[in-house]
């Protein structure tokens, strides 16, 4: 019964995980979905999916840090 108790009493979006240290890894599995599910509507032969799936996550994760650095540097100089 004390397990039961303990399962209703977590409140997902009151209480939530503690990931503040790692919720950025969680950006990789995002874009990999996004760039499977891109390059499957977009190539005409489904045989280069797998290069141009992860030469895309590649592309969209270093402008995404490019992108970060920029961000920080502006903010930086700025702030």
């Amino acid at each position: 019964m004390m397990l039961m108790t303990a399962i209703l009493a977590y409140r997902p979006f009151l209480d939530p995980l503690p990931i503040e240290n790692i919720w950025m890894l969680f950006l990789i599995p995002l874009v990999l979905g996004v760039s499977l599910v891109y390059k499957t509507i977009r190539l005409p032969k489904l045989d280069r999916l797998l290069p141009a799936t992860l030469m895309l996550s590649l592309q969209i994760i270093v402008f995404m840090v490019i992108t970060a650095a920029v961000l920080w540097g502006v903010t930086t100089i700025f702030a």
